[in-house]
């Protein structure tokens, strides 16, 4: 287990985090500049912080009030940054053999072989840096990281500055992976789809503040905040008063439409905040049985984009149903092949329904912890 709670005054804001991290891959995603890779130096030591303590597996790294501060050497730490770092004048099975000590050099070499095996480079053993190709260099530093048996792993933007073809063939290595390692892994990125296909866990973070921890799933479809959900690719921001509630939903208000939600432990009378993803709201197929759906209104498709493979369409509600001033009302989006189904492009006009699952109201503030 790793435990770390920090401080470290910045040029901005104050990185002050409160994080504990257990064997697995817990991402640190949000912003650039937002504390993401600081975090990561001042565990493996590159940095110092201001204040805290930091421990792994019940061993301290660093202590503000007992003036402890290991240095990186004696952490035990696997670092793989962005830029791979590798020595040019050095084969790969040097650049991998670099940080062992106390071995002879067959173990060393027995040890860089399985090393390269783990990560699919079986016979590169004497090819320099500039033979290789980035995917090939990052697999390099990933197994040079790992070869020393580390107690913690740290990933900062490790796939970045590789093409997509590259980084998805990573991304798979690093999922075969995270099983075997047993270790907890710290991985920043700013890369939401990144984080929620590699991580056991979500560390959402902004401005040097813990937002929202917790599986991936919880942390984009059950954001503790309109910050995290903002963060995470949410929309659909809207105000709301609660009108009726009971054990299987409860009635929002919101405008002139009320719409049906899961039951949430608020009072009638209270007001609410509440967001809708886009990619939850359903066009009904005009060929459906007729019938009045779950939250179900009406409107026209204003405007449009589209990146290839989503189609994000900018609907306005019909008078008398309008959530908002403006344009449009709500955003919906379209996976390409559903959109080009529903004949969406010659068609702009539809009735939606909103399930009661999509509708998420927000029913704490952003996680702020105190000074130490």
């Amino acid at each position: 287990m790793l435990d770390i709670r920090l401080r470290k005054r910045l040029e901005n804001f104050t990185l002050e985090l409160e994080l504990a991290a257990s064997p697995g891959i817990t991402a640190l995603f949000g912003h650039s500049g937002a504390g993401k890779s600081m975090t990561l130096a001042c565990v493996a030591g590159l940095t110092r912080p201001d204040g805290g303590r930091i421990t792994l597996n019940g061993s301290v790294l660093f202590d503000s009030e007992q003036s402890i501060n290991l240095p990186p050497q004696r952490r035990a730490v696997g670092y793989v940054m962005q830029d791979y770092l590798l020595f040019p004048h050095l084969s790969v099975a040097q650049n991998i053999a670099f940080g062992l000590t106390g071995l002879s050099r067959p173990e060393k070499a027995r040890v860089v072989e399985e090393a390269l095996q783990r990560v699919g480079l079986a016979g590169f053993e004497q090819r320099r840096p500039h033979e290789l190709s980035g995917g090939q260099q990052q697999r390099v530093a990933l197994a040079r990281a790992l070869v020393t048996q580390p107690r913690v792993l740290l990933l900062d933007e490790p796939f970045s500055a590789l093409d997509g073809p590259t980084r998805a063939l990573l991304r798979r290595d690093l999922l075969r992976l995270r099983a075997d390692l047993g270790i907890p892994a710290l991985f920043v990125t700013h890369d939401l789809a990144e984080a929620y296909l590699l991580a056991d866990r979500i560390a959402v973070i902004e401005a040097g503040r813990l937002l929202q921890l917790g599986p991936p799933e919880a942390v984009v479809y059950r954001p503790a905040s309109r910050s995290v959900a903002e963060l995470t690719g949410g929309g659909n921001f809207f105000s709301g008063q609660v009108i009726a509630q009971n054990s299987t939903e409860t009635m929002i208000q919101v405008g002139p439409v009320r719409l049906t939600t899961p039951p949430t432990p608020v009072e009638p009378g209270s007001q609410v905040e509440l967001s809708i993803r886009a990619e939850r709201i359903m066009l009904i197929r005009k060929d459906a049985p007729v019938g009045l759906r779950e939250n179900q209104v009406e409107g026209c498709i204003i405007n449009e984009l589209t990146d290839g493979f989503n189609h994000t369409l900018f609907f306005r509600l019909d008078e008398g149903q309008r959530l908002r001033q403006g344009g449009y009302d709500l955003e919906i989006m379209l996976p390409t092949y559903v959109y080009e189904r529903l004949g969406v492009a010659h068609d702009k006009r539809w009735s939606a329904t909103i399930k009661r699952e999509a509708i998420h109201i927000f029913q704490g503030g952003d996680i702020h912890h105190g000074t130490f």
